[in-house]
Parts: structure tokens; sequence; C-alpha cells
């Protein structure tokens, strides 16, 4: 594959508007002294596969922090062995075990019927298997991006680091909150890769609102699924990345670096 690095990094871009329009609003960062930050989360690992060993030579190859969102429902001793050399990954609990159990169109791990002590329950047995894994943080996704009614008071009873859900901007959770924003791939119909237009003026879109709400520290999340990947999207991955490697107008970050500087609501207190 080529790859374009130093003055020719744009040359897979140049000719399509939404690259320009994005390289304007680069500019705007630029000149207001700021620098937008990006992280990686790719959901739905298990175990290891040749579509995982693709997705961490990519971040390797471009030096790129991945935050792997691991479903901790199996024997993980050959997810472990495989990440033992992986200085990039931060690992996170994918949920419990991925089933959806919710009725109706919106999926789901707990129904929103379950009582908190019941989900709780069900997370902690999840981190329980996790927790071995080499680089693994406890933080929660929720597949689907699904937010059970008791999930915030539930990650504080116990004692999550932070949760990653679905497109908000600058959360204030009890518990820090760090979502992504960008998906590469589209779902309905079955998936398959978005098209670099669409994620090239998502990502513009997302700039233009931190810019003028003056969020100018607020990340911005790349959200992947190495299982489902077809090859324009392994395609664009991989020099999406190397250009924004290579770009100073961008730096990526950890997940756990995230969570520590994020905003989070102060405890309530009880007044006497």
């Amino acid at each position: 594959m080529s790859r374009h690095r130093g003055g020719g990094v744009g040359g897979w871009f140049r000719t399509d508007m939404r690259w320009m329009l994005l390289q304007q609003e680069l500019g705007r960062w630029r000149k207001a002294g700021r620098k937008p930050t990006l992280w990686w989360r790719d959901d739905d690992a298990r175990a290891p596969t040749p579509e995982l060993d693709r997705l961490l030579a990519i971040a390797n190859a471009n030096r790129t922090p991945l935050t792997l969102a691991v479903i901790p429902d199996g024997d993980l001793a050959a997810l472990a062995a495989r990440l033992g050399s992986e200085a990039l990954v931060t690992v996170v609990q994918h949920g419990v075990d991925h089933q959806n159990r919710r009725e109706g169109p919106a999926a789901g791990e707990f129904p929103h019927a379950w009582m908190r002590i019941r989900v709780a329950t069900q997370m902690r047995a999840g981190w329980t298997k996790l927790a071995a894994l080499p680089g693994a943080a406890q933080v929660f996704v929720p597949p689907w991006n699904d937010i059970h009614p008791e999930l915030p008071a539930v990650l504080a009873d116990c004692g999550y680091l932070g949760w990653s859900a679905w497109d908000e901007t600058a959360p204030m959770a009890k518990v820090p909150r760090v979502d992504a924003h960008m998906d590469l791939l589209r779902w309905r119909g079955g998936a398959r890769f978005r098209g670099e237009g669409r994620v090239l003026e998502r990502l513009r879109e997302l700039l233009v609102e931190r810019r003028q709400a003056g969020l100018w520290s607020a990340p911005i999340g790349l959200l992947t699924h190495h299982l489902d990947h077809d090859e324009p999207a392994w395609r664009f991955l991989d020099r999406f990345l190397a250009w924004s490697a290579a770009n100073g107008d961008l730096t990526w970050r950890g997940l756990p670096d995230l969570l520590a500087s994020a905003p989070h609501a102060a405890p309530a207190t009880v007044e006497g």
C-alpha cells in the first residue's frame, strides 16, 4: 500500500472539496493556536483473528493509541497472549456478553426494567474476567451504546474509572465519560464503509462545533469495528491515520489520559 508522508500527505484527498473544507477548518484552529484532539475506539474483540492482527499492525505503523473494547464472555487467554506486547493498546470492557435482551428496535444487554443490583452484578462479573488482560483499564463501553437508566449509578458503585458511549461532546458525568463520534461504517443494509467524503465531512462538522462552542479540548472519537470492515474501510483507516499522524495540526491521545482530564459532575452533597 502506498503511503503519503510529508508534503504529499494530503494527495489522496486533494481533489475532494470536503478535503479542502477540512483543511480550511484546521487552518482556523491553527490560527487560534489550538490543536484538535482525536482518540480511537474499536469494538467487539473477543479473540485473536487475522482482522485483529491487521488492526494492530495499522495502529503500530502509525503510532496511534488504540482502545480495544473487549467482550468478556469466554476464554480470554489467547487474546491476553496476543496483546502482551502491544504497548499502544488499552483494553476496556465492552458489556458482559453482547447479547440483546431488549424488546423493540433498540438493542441493549440490560432490559431497562432490570434493577441496579442486577446490572451491577453482571458488570462486576464481566470485569473480573477482563481485568487480567494486558493494558486493561476499568472502563465500560455499553454495546450498541445503550445507556441503561441505572448505568451511571452502577459505574460509580463498582468503581469504574470511566465510560464511553456515543456522540456527546463534553458530557458532565459523575464517572468521567469520553464518547466516540465518527463511525467508519454504515450499518443499514449490512456493514460497509461509510465513504471517505462522509467521514471527512463529519470530522469537519465536529471541529466546527467545538470551535464555535469554545470547547477546544473536547476530544473527537473515531469508532471502528475490525471484524466488520470491508476492504475500502481498511484502506481508508490506514491512510487516514497516516495523514493525521504526519499532520502537525492534530494530536492523538489514549483513553486513560483523556479520562483523567474529562469534565465530570461533582458528587451530590447532603445538607444537614
